[in-house]
């Protein structure tokens, strides 16, 4: 048995490191094992921790992501760097924070060994701390401090008694004992959001003009946001998002090779979020920073990474309205993520950029374009408020949080980072100023004065924001709209003031970053053609329609268009725009639904809130299994309801 598991073993270690590009650390500590430990058991090979012959594995999703980077991300070794060259005093204190979270076994193990602090130059010297936020780090947390303020930045629990705790009942034992000494142990607490919290809500010290710690900044709170939310009560955690599941029942280790034991759900470790631009600048920089990826593990990340920003952030709507000499564009952005859109470090930042042509392609607005090296034009030197209605092209919507020190200042620099002046970062639906944890995750700036920032018919918690464009146009004319939202990772002024300062981590960072451009990421966007008919648009705009279905007979697929309508709520003289306008309606909670001709209802194409404005949805008759025959499809939006038939001939 033990001449076929050494046979077995070299052939595994050696794919291991071949099949993925650099290798995983094989490294082993009092506490904690490398992760090329874990992915001797632990790695896909087209049947087990596969699904459909692609190996969906622990370390071959984890090694190219931002978790097992975090010891060797550039930008947050150049912003220590930064710290300690303005606060050299402060040495210790700064680098033993700051590696609690970012090389939590370096650091530990320190602890364990009688260290009281652990140091920027012993992790560039220690393999094992440089594996990042590694599988023995997060399987050895205990549950004990969950959800308190202690268990907080990087106030985790992990002691040396050798248990790796997993989510599946009556694991194996004995080969886990036999190879890498751990004894894995059924627990409910790896799928809950207070594991994530011990490291993602953190608060920084920040420093008084004597350079004297005088208290604490919210520097990110994404487990606070989620739990003012509708996501906490519906007991959606982070992993469900960041570690999407599948239900498809799954072998998940090697060992002994002739056993199968199926498990379900299982947990693909994504860990992905929407720092696209770092992971490409990881992706460029594989050999000099050491990292144990490949090319193709990024190129998989970044794809998912690229999705979850694209397809699961936010929803984007874009209606418009004609008054006069006035078209009005109304962006509605909804935050689909469980905490502030964007999330994390303020460092970040998501916009609005607004373009309008005329029939000759000509642009007679535009707001949030911006220049080769990724910064907004027209951006204002200090910070761009928040805007509800914005006229000039020179006013730009940013969702962002901006840092200021104790004299009101603002500053890019965490430990002068006091309190926020803005922070109009779009919070998730259910998010309100009564909930417990606001004073820490509060709004502030001009959002607060803003009727429909998470605001909607007066109440908290829409998780949204509608931003009204107002642009004098020529009537009788088209014109076309195209909206984007965009997203940065690093604002190019926090580089921009890195870049002043001379250190070798900073240096290193800022080569990498000039040889990237940090051009956003375009998360959605929308293009409309609108033709500026006065007349049109009052007849349309004031009326309910629900339009006959085409084509009609169908099979499978038929169309089913409809319009919500703008109303007069109010009539005051606009002093900027001179006439009078007319202001879409709140949004109207809208049902469309499809009946057989024995009442029965077989569908629903629309069960939510929408904005004035035309919409179309399909409706797919295969998707049902409905015979041919007769059917009815009824809108009711408000006190409006109407039914039309249709009919499905096979």
């Amino acid at each position: 048995m033990k001449k076929s598991l050494l046979l077995f073993f070299l052939i595994t270690i050696t794919q291991t490191i071949f099949s993925q590009g650099l290798p995983l650390p094989f490294g082993r500590t009092i506490i904690f094992s490398g992760s090329g430990n874990c992915a001797m058991c632990h790695t896909g090979d087209g049947t087990i921790l596969s699904q459909n012959g692609v190996d969906i594995s622990p370390p071959t999703y984890w090694r190219s992501t931002m978790m097992a980077n975090s010891s060797k991300d550039p930008f947050w070794r150049a912003v220590v760097a930064e710290e300690v060259h303005n606060y050299p005093q402060l040495q210790q204190t700064i680098e033993t924070t700051c590696t609690r979270c970012h090389a939590p076994m370096g650091y530990t193990e320190a602890l364990y060994n009688g260290q009281n602090n652990y140091s920027i130059s012993q992790l560039k010297q220690d393999p094992i701390a440089n594996d990042g936020v590694s599988c023995t780090a997060c399987h050895q947390i205990k549950p004990d401090n969950f959800g308190s303020q202690n268990s907080y930045s990087g106030h985790y629990i992990i002691q040396n008694d050798s248990i790796i705790y997993g989510p599946y009942e009556n694991p194996e034992l004995t080969y886990m004992q036999m190879i890498v000494n751990y004894t894995p142990q059924y627990t409910t607490h790896m799928n809950k959001s207070e594991l994530c919290a011990t490291c993602h809500t953190l608060f920084t010290p920040y420093l008084d003009n004597q350079g004297q710690i005088a208290g604490q900044f919210p520097e990110q709170t994404p487990y606070l946001e989620w739990k003012n939310s509708i996501y906490s009560a519906q007991d959606i955690q982070c992993q469900d998002c960041h570690m999407p599941v599948t239900y498809e029942p799954i072998d998940i280790a090697t060992i002994p090779p002739s056993h199968q034991v199926l498990r379900t759900p299982y947990w693909k470790h994504e860990f992905v979020g929407g720092n696209v631009y770092m992971l490409k600048m990881l992706k460029n920089n594989i050999d000099s920073l050491g990292i144990s990826a490949s090319a193709e593990n990024f190129d998989s990340t970044i794809a998912r990474a690229e999705f979850n920003l694209t397809q699961k952030a936010l929803e984007l709507e874009v209606t418009d309205l004609v008054e006069n000499d006035s078209l009005n564009i109304f962006v509605k952005l909804t935050n689909k993520a469980g905490h502030k859109l964007p999330a994390g470090i303020p460092f970040r930042r998501m916009w609005i950029h607004l373009k309008v042509l005329d029939a000759n392609s000509n642009i007679i607005f535009e707001s949030g374009n911006w220049n080769s090296n990724g910064e907004i034009v027209g951006l204002n030197s200090d910070y761009e408020p928040h805007y509800d209605i914005i006229r000039n092209a020179n006013d730009v919507q940013i969702y962002e949080g901006v840092m200021i020190d104790v004299d009101g200042n603002v500053t890019n620099r965490l430990l002068r980072a006091a309190q926020f002046i803005k922070d109009n970062r779009i919070p998730p639906v259910g998010f309100t100023s009564t909930h417990p944890s606001y004073d820490t995750t509060a709004i502030f700036g001009n959002a607060l004065n803003d009727p429909n920032f998470n605001r909607e018919n007066g109440s908290e918690g829409s998780g949204r924001d509608v931003v009204t464009y107002r642009i004098p146009v020529a009537g009788n004319s088209t014109y076309t709209v195209t909206a984007e939202v965009c997203f940065q990772s690093i604002k190019p002024k926090v580089v921009d003031y890195l870049s002043s300062i001379s250190e070798p981590d900073i240096n290193k960072f800022v080569t990498m970053y000039n040889q990237l451009p940090n051009l956003p990421f375009v998360m959605k966007s929308i293009t409309r053609t609108i033709v500026t008919s006065v007349e049109d648009d009052f007849n349309l705009a004031d009326n309910f329609i629900l339009e006959q279905n085409y084509p009609n007979p169908f099979n499978p697929v038929t169309k089913i268009r409809y319009s919500i309508p703008f109303v007069i709520l109010s009539s005051s003289n606009d002093d900027n725009v001179g006439v009078t306008l007319r202001k879409a309606q709140s949004d109207t909670y809208v049902t469309l639904k499809v009946f057989d001709v024995l009442g029965n209802e077989v569908a629903t194409l629309v069960d939510e809130y929408k904005s004035a404005g035309n919409y179309e949805v399909n409706f797919d008759a295969s998707k049902y299994n409905l015979p041919s025959g007769i059917y009815f499809y009824q809108l009711r939006a408000g006190s409006f309801t109407q039914t039309k038939s249709m009919l499905l001939e096979k």
